[in-house]
């Protein structure tokens, strides 16, 4: 079985009235951690919702690429991984009635011959209030919602895909080193003006946790550019207790529009990487 996904142009059945805002496509997905959030690309889909009486339906249907197609690897949402992490899942909106979640190793962009295996290693959640998923570097990432219709009521219900793909962040030991895979370290580690302003427009929407960045590590360029900054954290609200000094490493993707999105922060503890003495 092929399932089409990604945007593409929807067929449209308006009858009449205006409609709420959110309601004319399925709720956006959203993976929390600690206040850093994913939102997985909406593809594929098949809605339904009233427009002014519960008479009065209107009915959207997108469809695209697969998830597995090369293409994929760079319109999905797209997340940098040193490991596995474990999220939250949340909705803007009504949670589905059902979600399952696919997963393929990255290895199928390269893959032809594996574009339409989609039972392999499915992850399956039935929880309408949520749950938790534990995402794993280099991976596709298939989320098939689904809302069923309820009779009698004016709730929207239909189907959809959400696409998300992961890649693994490996560091890279000794002096003057700070990442492999196709990362360019920078030539100077200052926050400038301009860093810092790119750094303001990825994390202007973060809650729960606050990153001062002290170091602009290096930059990769892909469909746009990602950059990676050295921040000391600190508790996001007033009052907080102070505690030692802790950092993380940060990044950002901004795209060929100055459009700029949190893809990541991987805290990390300095005392791990000293050793003392002669062990």
């Amino acid at each position: 079985m092929r399932i089409m996904i990604l945007l593409a142009a929807a067929a449209l059945l308006l009858t009449g009235a205006a409609h709420a805002a959110g309601v004319e496509t399925p709720p956006a997905l959203m993976l929390d951690d600690s206040g850093i959030t994913e939102t997985p690309t909406l593809g594929n889909y098949a809605w339904s919702y009233p427009t002014g009486s519960r008479d009065e339906w209107t009915g959207v249907e997108a469809c695209g690429m697969a998830p597995t197609d090369p293409a994929a690897q760079d319109t999905f949402g797209q997340v940098l991984l040193m490991e596995d992490r474990t999220y939250t899942i949340r909705w803007g909106g009504t949670p589905p009635d059902e979600l399952i979640v696919f997963s393929w190793d990255a290895a199928v962009f390269s893959d032809p011959d594996h574009i339409d295996d989609y039972e392999e290693n499915p992850e399956i959640i039935l929880r309408r209030d949520g749950g938790t998923i534990t995402l794993r570097p280099d991976r596709v990432y298939d989320f098939q919602a689904k809302w069923r219709q309820a009779e009698g009521t004016d709730q929207p219900y239909g189907n959809a895909h959400y696409g998300l793909v992961t890649q693994r962040l490996i560091m890279e030991d000794g002096p003057g080193s700070v990442m492999m895979g196709g990362w360019t370290p920078a030539a100077d580690f200052a926050v400038t003006e301009e860093r810092a302003a790119v750094f303001a427009k990825g994390t202007e929407t973060l809650t729960g946790a606050r990153y001062i960045p002290v170091a602009y590590l290096g930059s990769q360029v892909v469909a746009g550019t990602n950059h990676a900054f050295l921040c000391q954290t600190a508790a996001a609200y007033p009052g907080s207790l102070e505690t030692a000094p802790a950092f993380a490493v940060v990044y950002l993707y901004e795209d060929l529009q100055g459009n700029v999105t949190l893809l990541n922060a991987a805290d990390f503890d300095i005392g791990s990487l000293c050793t003392y003495g002669d062990e």
